[in-house]
């Protein structure tokens, strides 16, 4: 074969054309595909090629089919093979329709139903296919031509590339890629489409004859460098199940750390100690001075990736801890030199090996995923039983760039050594400690060793739904308290969402300019299912600031709390649920022991909440609270006199940030009646909304219009308004909507919200426009009560009330470390 396009289209195609890998977790059903096919359409350039695995479990299907039928040939019984055909082509046929629709559909059922003939004739003895990997390749195949027909569905320029058809290799244990014409094979199919997608097949390739071949197990993460090698490409992408390489199994270890970056030979060092993110293969293709790896998350984007590259100048620092439960070691007589140098010659690195020259033995240690090779290989090597096996064995691992130059290296001797310590040896290239340990690990031995490892500062990433007046004025205010903010943790703000868009990123949002990021950078989300990706974001804690008014976000508070958040509200409607529904996410947050801070729900700004746990916490009793807790309508009955219309306040307070966004909220006594509930739980007392009396100021004749329809209507309430003032002056008093609640000798709790008449001399007929004042009785407070008052309302106000919570929040934090 010889090349067919011009040196320019190959120049082209090294610059331009990056690759992407999908594993088969990342296409298990119809979701995922689709999920695959958005990640190709918005993070693959438009001429990208993209190496696929067969879907979900398809390989093991495949040889469970294979396996089924060569035991049937002994009793002529194929049931179970069928059994599992059938379920392997309605698995497959099942993707094509969920995905697939019209003539595309079609086309693609047909090549698919085409391909079970075939598997159902060689079953029944038809057609004879004992090349195991020719069966397999179908996995792949199957993958490939299914997502490329979705993304042209999609209105996507893209097709399907059978790895066959150019990566030659001769056949071997691990087959030997022809690399010349391989790579004139590649260049041929693609250069010439300049624009297309193309979905390559991973796993497979054939010999010059066209005998299919596999590249093994973890072979299409392989393939993917292969052919990006092939073509010289800069980078090549390996989308998992996880987003990157952390600092320890996460699956094992709290609080691991992402690293952003990784040198070559630590990655190969992490591979050869048994870290599953990458096999070792991986890397053998690879032009180091040219192509970067990146490991992301094909589950959650957003979240951190690692780019493995030629980041050898770096700092000395150690990286990873890894760590693998089962360890074998082979002891051999020194004096066998022949022995000794199989050994040294075998193909199959040992983690470490040492010798002790007075007991005259060398020692290789291995994975226990090994042992079964090992032990042929011996049978057939160890003529005189000059080596035995030695079981019960761990090893811990740190990897890191001249691991001998950083102090952890120091950290990481003294932990192990006081553990039952084999060996300690560093690794050739000095980019790892191993200690081979004679005993079980546990999980809190990981742990502990890896919080003095990495002794990082605690994160804290925060995500703001809401961003409206409170969510503008707090993101402001962070902005310029943010040092301060970090001095107790490492706050990052991760996401700004509003009911329909979100702006994400688990790095953290640069927040110049926010406002006009959120606009080019938001996407369509939905929040149900946000919250389960929540957990995987690389932060220590995690806190939801809902500072919107919503019902949907408030009925949400048990799945955050469920996933993991603390919550800071300036909403008030959890907190003022009703009573079946506010137990169940108080129920939760216990559970999960979780945060909730909500102080400006009630008072905005004013640490209300704070003085009445005080108080409780502090042996005292409340008996009653009663004020004007709306600070809207404090700054409304203050400028409300017979010379004014009600109405042209309505409208100026709405227009100036302080009533809800619908001031029939406040007209009707709903909000006020959310923050007396809220305050009444706050102590103690169980209360509901049946069990509050209510005088409304909205007449019902405005409750269910429109908005709009609303405001242009609302001078109808200015007679009645007009007529109870002038009322409330007849004795020399003015008209205040007050809100009260009481503890009666018999335990029971009496609730009202309504309009009182106030003799005009009274502190509370004589409030500063906007302010909440709230009045207590307690036991101890009970000839004169203690009075809190300030501003009620106001953007500003309620923004520095968030921060208040999140600073409560980080002080708590801080202590529970």
């Amino acid at each position: 074969m010889t090349l067919e396009v011009s040196t320019a289209q190959i120049e082209a195609v090294a610059e331009q054309v990056q690759v992407h890998k999908f594993g088969g977790s990342s296409l298990a059903d119809a979701y995922c595909y689709r999920r695959v096919a958005r990640i190709v359409t918005e993070y693959a350039g438009a001429s990208d090629l993209v190496v696929v695995s067969a879907a979900g479990d398809t390989t093991n299907r495949i040889l469970a089919i294979i396996d089924a039928k060569e035991e049937g040939d002994e009793t002529d019984d194929f049931g179970m093979a069928e059994v599992l055909l059938k379920q392997l082509e309605k698995y497959q046929h099942g993707l094509i329709t969920d995905l697939l629709s019209g003539d595309i559909l079609t086309s693609v059922m047909e090549a698919s139903k085409q391909d079970f003939s075939r598997w159902w004739n060689w079953l029944a003895g038809g057609e004879e296919i004992k090349n195991r990997p020719e069966l397999l390749s179908y996995g792949e195949l199957w993958s490939a031509r299914l997502l490329a027909a979705l993304l042209q569905q999609q209105g996507i320029r893209a097709d399907y590339i059978d790895a066959r058809s150019f990566l030659v290799a001769d056949d071997a244990p691990e087959p030997l890629i022809r690399v010349e014409i391989s790579r004139e094979g590649l260049l041929n199919r693609i250069a010439p489409h300049a624009g297309t997608r193309f979905i390559v097949t991973g796993f497979i390739c054939s010999d010059p004859n066209g005998r299919s071949l596999i590249l093994g197990r973890n072979g299409s993460d392989y393939s993917a460098t292969l052919v990006g090698s092939l073509i010289d490409s800069k980078q090549v992408t390996i989308w998992k199940d996880v987003a990157g390489v952390y600092s320890a199994d996460p699956r094992k270890v709290e609080r691991v750390v992402s690293l952003p970056i990784l040198d070559w030979r630590e990655a190969e060092e992490l591979a050869r100690l048994g870290s599953p993110v990458l096999h070792p293969r991986t890397f053998q293709p690879v032009n180091r001075e040219r192509m970067v790896i990146a490991v992301r998350s094909s589950l959650k984007v957003e979240n951190q990736q690692t780019r493995i590259g030629q980041y050898e100048d770096t700092e000395p620092t150690g990286k990873v801890l890894t760590a693998l439960a089962d360890v074998v070691l082979f002891r051999v007589d020194l004096r066998d030199a022949k022995l000794i140098e199989a050994f040294e010659e075998l193909d199959l690195t040992p983690l470490i090996s040492w010798n002790e020259i007075a007991q005259h033995q060398a020692y290789y240690a291995y994975h226990q995923n090994h042992q079964d090779y090992m032990t042929a290989w011996l049978e057939q090597v160890d003529s005189k039983n000059n080596a035995s096996q030695l079981t019960g064995y761990a090893m811990l691992a740190l990897v890191g760039n001249r691991i001998q130059e950083t102090e952890q290296f120091g950290v990481f001797k003294q932990e192990v050594s006081e553990q039952a310590l084999r060996r300690l040896a560093l690794t050739p290239d000095n980019n790892a400690v191993v200690a081979i340990l004679e005993q079980k690990l546990d999980n809190r031995l990981l742990n502990r060793i890896h919080s003095q490892l990495f002794n990082h500062r605690r994160s804290l990433g925060v995500l703001v739904v809401g961003r409206g007046n409170i969510g503008s004025a707090w993101l402001s205010l962070y902005r310029r308290l943010r040092e301060r903010i970090n001095e107790q943790m490492d706050v990052r703000i991760i996401g700004i969402l509003n009911s329909t868009q979100m702006w994400l990123d688990y790095n953290g949002l640069d927040l110049t300019d926010w406002q006009d990021q959120f606009e080019r950078l938001a996407r369509p989300y939905e929040m149900s299912q946000l919250i389960p990706e929540l957990p995987n974001a690389p932060y220590d804690e995690l806190v939801m600031l809902d500072l919107t008014d919503a019902i949907a976000v408030a009925q949400l508070y048990p799945s955050f709390f469920a996933n993991g958040l603390h919550i800071i509200s300036a909403n008030k409607r959890a907190g003022a649920s009703n009573e079946s529904q506010y137990s169940e996410i108080r129920t939760i947050q216990q559970e999960y022991q979780r945060e909730w801070y909500y102080n400006t729900t009630v008072g905005a700004g004013l640490p209300l909440n704070y003085a009445l746990n005080d108080l409780r916490n502090s042996g005292d009793t409340i008996r009653s609270i009663s004020g004007i807790f709306s600070g809207t309508m404090s700054w409304l009955f203050e400028n409300f006199n017979s010379e004014v219309n009600f109405s042209d306040l309505v409208r100026d307070a709405k227009q100036r940030g302080l009533t809800e966004p619908d001031p029939r909220e406040d007209l009707s006594c709903q909000d006020i009646i959310r923050k007396l509930l809220i305050l009444a739980r706050e102590i103690g007392l169980r209360l509901d909304w049946k069990d509050i009396d209510v005088d409304s100021l909205l007449p019902e004749h405005l409750a269910e219009i429109p908005l709009d329809e609303f405001m242009q209507r609302l001078p109808e309430i200015d007679e009645g308004m007009q007529d109870l003032y002038a009322d409330a002056q007849k004795t020399g008093k003015v008209p205040r909507l007050l809100a009260s609640f009481a503890v009666q000798d018999d335990d029971t709790v009496r609730a009202r919200v309504g309009i009182e008449y106030i003799p005009e001399g009274d502190m509370l007929a004589n409030l500063i426009p906007g302010e909440n004042i709230f009045v207590i009785y307690t036991d101890w407070y009970h000839e004169m009560p203690l009075v809190i008052s300030g501003p009620g309302a106001g953007k500003e106000v309620t923004a520095g009330g968030v921060q208040s919570d999140l600073n409560q929040l980080l002080s708590r934090l801080a202590k529970a470390k």
